[in-house]
């Protein structure tokens, strides 16, 4: 069916619903029964600014359809910047538990189970989603503190060979253990550990992180995030003729179905920056011990420096990025620089806009992760600080910082 007959379809279809009829080839409601409202009313921005108010019709995956006043408007996705409903849902509390995928996808869910090959993914008022154990990135039981957040997002940001159990401790110390995920159900994680398989009961556990690499190559073109705090990346919209969701393909070619009234923002094009690969804005070596160098010669000597996807940074030094519009969200890990034999204690700092946003000390050589709210900032700094031991051998590692959508 081509675009405008597809359009016309949808449009009578909505005037069948208007009138209270029904038809045969109607809109289907989530459950499969009949549409019997009207499309939801949404707000769109275009990429020039324009904000736009309509109902939703659907879309083919390259164009998305608005019912605006007595007109039917179309938008290709290179036109759209963000979709809202008219009249936002109520903040919800989502559920505690959360499943990461390979790609960054991030859902909320009130229960997860898994066999040898998938894992069953239960999000609140959504359909199950069964997906395969290799497109899983990790699942934690718990919802995180200050404490025990940058533990689990450092660990979250290594490659690993093998599977990973995590415990926390009373003291909300996070303890891993590297072994192979056999199974999880509603109590209990089941887990080889040295050959002998063991049962370790969840509520012992912060979660489990899979072998499965974390991908640090796909861009996602459109983002929907819903009202419980869950995440979808898409590379698009999927053709669906429905007036109460969308549809959107997840890795493993598992296809979901998000309700209108349950989305809090749909955006479109790139919703990630790798600092590494961008030009800062400013940068800065204040070394820990006075010297007579130029300033200029110590900061090409040891000021930060980008290598591969990662931030090169020594005691005393200071980068500086300029944040565009849209972004929410910093990124990324930190740990010692692997290269550097031995060192005092270090502080690592990030801020927005010159306001301190996270701070944390590292004194071994575990990454410690972060993910900040940074929404509307125009700048995110990164700093890093002697201590009183001194600066020897205080050169840190950002591993793949980065804005997100």
């Amino acid at each position: 069916m081509n675009l405008s007959r597809w359009c016309a379809t949808i449009a009578f279809a909505v005037l069948l619903v208007a009138d209270g009829l029904s038809s045969t080839t109607g809109l289907v409601a989530a459950d499969g029964a009949a549409a019997d409202a009207e499309p939801a009313a949404v707000t769109i921005e275009t990429t020039a600014g324009e904000i736009v108010d309509g109902r939703w019709l659907g879309t083919d995956g390259s164009v998305v359809v608005l019912s605006v006043g007595s007109m039917t408007k179309e938008f290709t996705v290179q036109q759209l910047a963000s979709l809202r409903l008219a009249k936002p849902a109520d903040s919800v509390t989502g559920p505690s538990m959360e499943v990461v995928l390979g790609d960054g996808t991030s859902i909320v869910a009130e229960g997860v189970s898994m066999d040898e090959t998938v894992v069953q993914i239960e999000p609140r008022r959504q359909a199950m989603i069964r997906m395969p154990i290799q497109q899983v990135r990790s699942i934690r039981f718990r919802p995180g503190t200050p404490a025990t957040d940058p533990q689990w997002l450092g660990l979250a940001e290594k490659e690993t060979r093998s599977d990973m159990m995590v415990i926390r401790r009373g003291n909300d110390q996070l303890d891993p253990f590297e072994g192979a995920v056999v199974g999880l159900d509603a109590k209990n994680l089941i887990f080889s550990l040295d050959g002998d398989k063991i049962e370790a009961p969840r509520d012992r556990l912060e979660g489990v992180l899979f072998r499965n690499p974390p991908s640090s190559q796909r861009t996602a073109k459109v983002k929907v995030v819903d009202i419980y705090g869950s995440t979808f990346l898409a590379d698009r919209l999927e053709a669906s003729d429905q007036t109460d969701s969308i549809d959107i393909m997840l890795p493993g070619q598992v296809r979901h179905r998000v309700a209108i009234d349950q989305i809090r923002i749909v955006t479109w094009a790139s919703g990630r920056v790798m600092l590494a690969s961008e030009v800062a804005a400013d940068s800065e070596m204040s070394p820990y011990l006075k010297t007579k160098l130029p300033a200029t010669l110590i900061k090409d000597w040891f000021g930060p420096v980008s290598e591969g996807e990662d931030l090169i940074a020594t005691a005393g030094g200071r980068i500086e990025y300029r944040v565009e519009k849209g972004f929410q969200t910093l990124a990324g890990s930190v740990c010692r620089d692997q290269r550097v034999a031995g060192g005092g204690s270090v502080v690592v700092r990030l801020s927005a806009d010159g306001e301190m946003k996270w701070e944390q000390t590292l004194d071994d050589s575990n990454a410690k992760g972060f993910r900040i709210p940074i929404g509307g900032a125009s700048r995110v700094r990164l700093e890093v600080f002697a201590t009183d031991d001194g600066d020897v051998g205080d050169q840190v590692r950002f591993l793949k910082p980065r804005l997100l959508k």
